[in-house]
């Protein structure tokens, strides 16, 4: 592989203008979700949930491990990479990810009319916070990460429609 320099401008915008949480939530889709009021991830080191990330210093934290990432480092873990192709995976991310406009959805007047329940309504009753998986969720850890999965997913969808029911209210 050749060999790159990477001007000191560049390296500063990868480590601290790419959000962090968002990082390890779009471009490395490492489980993650709130907890107690928190964004939690899943370290890639000791696979536990006992983590945090400080966006005033763009950095992530595993109290467990006790290591602190940045973004290049996380994408150094994660693709057991190299640094280059850390840099390269960040840039194309930074490239790519522009902020998404949400566009709020008009409620329907008639269904005002006929009195139907508004859907982030519906799935605030059945959707509840997941209870904290066990550091060891036993032998089958395909299964724990498909579900670590889902719970990301759900998390995902209820943020979204709490966005929407703020938008049209």
């Amino acid at each position: 592989m050749t060999t790159r320099r990477f001007s000191r401008e560049e390296l500063h915008s990868l480590r601290n203008d790419i959000p962090i949480d968002r990082v390890i939530k779009n471009a490395l889709d490492i489980p993650c979700r709130i907890s107690e009021g928190s964004f939690r991830f899943l370290c890639p080191l000791c696979n536990d949930f006992n983590t945090a990330v400080n966006p005033a210093t763009n950095l992530a934290r595993c109290f467990c491990c006790k290591k602190n990432f940045n973004t290049i480092d996380l994408v150094m873990v994660i693709t057991q990479s190299d640094f280059v192709h850390s840099i390269r995976v960040l840039k194309e991310y930074q490239q790519k990810n522009t902020p998404n406009q949400i566009q709020p959805i008009k409620p329907n007047a008639k269904a005002r009319e006929e009195g139907l329940e508004h859907i982030g309504n519906v799935l605030k009753t059945i959707v509840t916070p997941p209870a904290p998986i066990a550091p060891s969720c036993g032998s089958d850890e395909k299964s724990c990460n498909r579900i670590l999965a889902l719970e990301k997913k759900l998390e995902g969808l209820a943020q979204r429609i709490e966005e929407i029911a703020i938008s049209i209210s």
